[in-house]
């Protein structure tokens, strides 16, 4: 049914050559190569890197599958036969594994001939870049009714042969914001005249966690984050300088707004107390992954006489930005279990630079998108 054997290889090849967001060209390169010889795919790319493969050989609305090609900037310490190749690199989110299962999944929607509609995209940039964004403001997907997307994402929280899925809310809402402090440099042993930044940073950090607490209630499910600071050049000199680089993380447009709000509030507080500029720069956004409760009821069913097992699991504050597509479709997002319990070599998870999926987890996605596309070419739709 499918050629694993061939996709474990290609897997391997992906793995090699992790590439970071909008820069994916070796990447892009190689799935070509492995699709140009397909006349009834129609290709359209996105610059720099993404590409669009439109299969239309049906008569309904077009099912979309979404994989994600970007790797990040992580140096790998896997110490597997397929290692990165580009020093600094990683595919440590498993991005690799996304886009061989939509290969194989291509390979066998073209094998088989199905009588079908089918949107193919490989998407660059889905680590904070906005690739979802830069493809959908194109309008390209305005030339297509489509009926339903779908995504998943490999963890290895969840076993081989397991998917995790909910409906509703499955990913949150990532804000990523920069704030930064102007004040005076000057001489330790004269404090007064200078105006240190750092203090003016840490106090702000200290007051939004502080108010965090009480304004939103635990069940809010909020994260507030700083993972990374810069300030000051010696010991001795107060820092006319401090950057804060983080993220906050929550379940509803409304709360990411209102956090935003809350950041602009005490930046000027802190501005007036400490007599110091200060900066806020609110970076990129996704929207939350809402999954259809019909289609995880669909999967549910279709699933039942297999050995896939799903998990139900609670909403992640992981973002993801295939959120943008559930805005617009109808759509499910799911874990793909890649832990394999009899190896030592698959317990780390995502973003460490010792995850590596087991390529195994390969066929019980491209057996639950085949289940899809079955009842798809049965039924003539997936939603009523």
């Amino acid at each position: 049914m499918f050629n694993l054997n061939y996709l474990y290889e290609f897997r391997k090849k992906l793995h090699r050559i992790p590439e970071i967001a909008f820069n994916e060209f070796q990447t892009q390169e190689l799935i070509k190569n492995q699709l140009n010889t397909y006349k009834q795919l129609k290709l359209t790319e996105f610059q720099p890197t993404g590409l669009l493969y439109e299969y239309s050989q049906g008569t309904g609305d077009y099912l979309l599958f979404r994989a994600d090609m970007d790797a990040l900037p992580i140096q790998e310490k896997t110490e597997c036969n397929f290692m990165s190749q580009n020093n600094g690199f990683a595919h440590a989110c498993g991005h690799d594994i996304h886009m061989t299962i939509l290969i194989g999944l291509i390979h066998y929607v073209i094998k088989n001939n199905l009588k079908i509609n089918i949107l193919f995209l490989f998407q660059p940039a889905e680590e904070g870049s906005g690739g979802a964004e830069h493809i959908l403001k194109t309008g390209i997907f305005n030339n297509y009714n489509i009926e339903a997307a779908f995504a998943l994402h490999v963890s290895g929280e969840y076993t081989l042969g397991q998917i995790g899925l909910k409906s509703g809310i499955i990913f949150g809402i990532p804000q990523e914001f920069n704030i930064e402090f102007f004040g005076k440099s000057g001489h330790v042993a004269t404090p007064h005249k200078g105006n240190d930044a750092l203090i003016a940073a840490m106090a702000f950090y200290s007051e939004m966690n502080t108010l965090l607490n009480k304004r939103f209630p635990a069940q809010d499910a909020v994260i507030f984050h700083i993972g990374k600071a810069n300030a000051g050049t010696v010991r001795n000199v107060i820092p006319d300088y401090c950057k804060l680089e983080g993220t906050s993380r929550c379940l509803t447009k409304t709360n990411k707004e209102k956090i935003n709000q809350l950041m602009l509030k005490v930046a000027e507080g802190i501005k007036q107390s400490y007599e110091i500029d200060v900066k806020v720069s609110l970076l990129s956004s996704y929207d939350p992954v809402v999954n259809n409760e019909k289609l995880v009821n669909l999967t549910h069913s279709l699933l039942s006489d297999t050995s896939i097992e799903i998990i139900n699991v609670d909403s992640s504050m992981t973002g993801e930005d295939f959120g943008f597509f559930t805005t617009l479709y109808p759509g499910m997002l799911f874990w793909l279990g890649t832990h394999n319990p009899k190896s030592n070599k698959n317990k780390e998870d995502l973003h460490s630079s010792k995850f590596l999926p087991d390529e195994k987890s390969i066929e019980t996605a491209l057996q639950l998108y085949k289940k899809i596309l079955d009842y798809k070419l049965k039924h003539s739709y997936l939603l009523n």
